[in-house]
């Protein structure tokens, strides 16, 4: 009987073992596409706003609309399911949108009413750093390397 009922054990538990690697495999897949569309779209518009030329009247509004654009990229970083092996970079990817949207604030600021601000600016640009250093993290921890920064500790 214990035989039996250790045999049926062994069999439920190696069951919900697969499963469970199927599960994770499977999110794992998801989130990795989910990610890949991320850095595409963000590297796009990355390379749209470096083409923009600065003596052009319609410059900076052309900034603010990829700006806009760059913000909910990171809105919707911030909201990918993330499979329990990456739950760190949940708040990571968190942190990178709450950034990303200061930045944004920032930047109109920075240029509202025609006119030029170097203080917030220079905090748009800050803010816009610390996002990216998070995207970056997340990165690197997904490639199964532990990010290096003076500012990190792992305990």
């Amino acid at each position: 009987m214990f035989k039996k009922i250790l045999t049926v054990m062994t069999g439920v538990i190696l069951a919900v073992s697969l499963a469970a690697c199927a599960d994770s495999a499977e999110d794992y897949s998801e989130y990795k596409k989910e990610m890949s569309n991320f850095f595409e779209s963000v590297n796009t518009l990355n390379e749209e706003m470096n083409a923009l030329n600065p003596d052009d009247a319609e410059a900076v509004s052309k900034l603010f609309e990829y700006l806009d654009q760059v913000e909910e990229q990171f809105k919707y970083f911030s909201e990918i399911e993330v499979p329990s092996q990456y739950k760190v970079t949940e708040s990571l990817a968190d942190e990178a949108y709450d950034y990303m949207k200061e930045a944004n604030e920032y930047f109109r600021q920075s240029f509202s009413e025609n006119s030029y601000n170097e203080y917030t600016l220079e905090a748009a640009m800050e803010c816009y750093s610390r996002a990216n250093k998070r995207m970056q993290y997340v990165i690197d921890i997904i490639h199964g390397k532990l990010p290096e920064d003076e500012n990190i500790s792992f305990e």
